[in-house]
């Protein structure tokens, strides 16, 4: 058994995807194992990932229709043989220690681990030079200096220390984070039935904290998110829906609901 499993879910955004896997050529080893799984991604980029020279050979998933972000994740899960499964989005690149600090984060107990977000905005032919340079130190030192933490970053901070595994079970999610894959697969991974965008992670986090496993944050273990353009309106109502199941799904635990009902207004009034 590998010590970890990087789950990569992708759609299309290749520019982006090969900088992430740039990124983790120094930080994967025999112990570690990269699964891609492509998404409804188009013959166009699976041709020109062929293409690419890395210094592993990651594991590849190939869906031809997409089948949307919890099976996709749930492909990579069954697929993965690591003890510890990380789950990495596709825009998001690490920092040069995040697999190990993932890997280290779940010594002595049942944990399931998030990271730190932070922002950052390029437009398309830096990315493109980030990947030609190699993705050197230069660059990292760049992305860092030119990146911002999530907003309210202090306030979530304050808010986690008073409601605890209350409100970090609700806030839980999958684009910097980890757990042990026998735990995932107790609690049968995501719910399939999450389509579209949002609440997938949150569901999954909910139902880890109540199996016992106790959800921390590590706010050293960064990774960069490449903000690009997103369809705030769809985007919006795909989490609506999805937020009424999940909300029917968490009947009856009356102080989760109303978490779930207060974050979900503040973010999107």
């Amino acid at each position: 058994m590998k010590k970890a499993s990087i789950v990569i879910p992708t759609m299309n955004k290749l520019s982006r995807l090969r900088l992430i896997l740039k990124a983790l050529e120094s930080q994967v080893d025999d112990t570690v194992e990269v699964i891609i799984v492509f998404d409804g991604c188009s013959d166009e980029v699976l041709c020109d990932f062929k293409k690419l020279k890395l210094g592993f050979e990651p594991i590849q998933i190939i869906h031809p229709e997409n089948v949307g972000r919890s099976k996709a994740r749930n492909s990579g899960i069954l697929k993965a043989s690591g003890e510890i499964v990380i789950f990495l989005d596709d825009d998001r690149i690490p920092c040069s220690d995040f697999v190990s600090k993932h890997v280290m984060s779940h010594k002595n107990g049942r944990f399931a681990i998030v990271g730190q977000r932070n922002n950052v905005e390029y437009p398309e032919e830096v990315l493109e030079q980030f990947y030609l340079n190699g993705l050197t130190e230069s660059d990292f030192r760049r992305i860092d200096r030119d990146s911002i933490p999530e907003p309210y970053e202090p306030a979530k901070k304050i808010a986690r220390l008073i409601f605890g595994q209350l409100i970090e079970r609700i806030t839980f999610s999958t684009g910097n984070s980890s757990a042990r894959r026998e735990d995932l697969i107790a609690v049968n991974m995501f719910d399939e039935n999450f389509t579209g965008w949002g609440l997938e992670d949150t569901d999954l986090g909910y139902r880890l904290g109540k199996s016992g496993v106790k959800i921390k944050r590590n706010f050293s273990i960064v990774n960069f998110h490449l903000v690009h353009p997103v369809n705030k309106s769809q985007q919006s109502s795909e989490n609506q829906k999805n937020f009424e199941y999940f909300l029917g799904k968490i009947e009856g635990d009356k102080a989760s609901i109303r978490m779930a009902k207060f974050l979900n207004k503040l973010i999107y009034r």
